[in-house]
């Protein structure tokens, strides 16, 4: 089953944001969506593979 998880944060942060996804997630992670709102604040959506059905 595939899981989309979102975070928030500022532009300096999205690097260390993807970095600690990239580093839980491993090799289960799909995919890595950034998108930026009218605010300049930055939404980072995740989607994984869970071994959970």
């Amino acid at each position: 089953m595939k899981i989309t998880i979102k975070k928030k944060a500022f532009l300096e942060e999205v690097p260390e944001v993807v970095k600690e996804l990239v580093n839980g997630y491993g090799i289960s992670l799909k995919s890595i969506t950034i998108e930026e709102d009218e605010k300049g604040c930055y939404t980072v959506f995740a989607t994984y593979e869970s071994s959970i059905s």
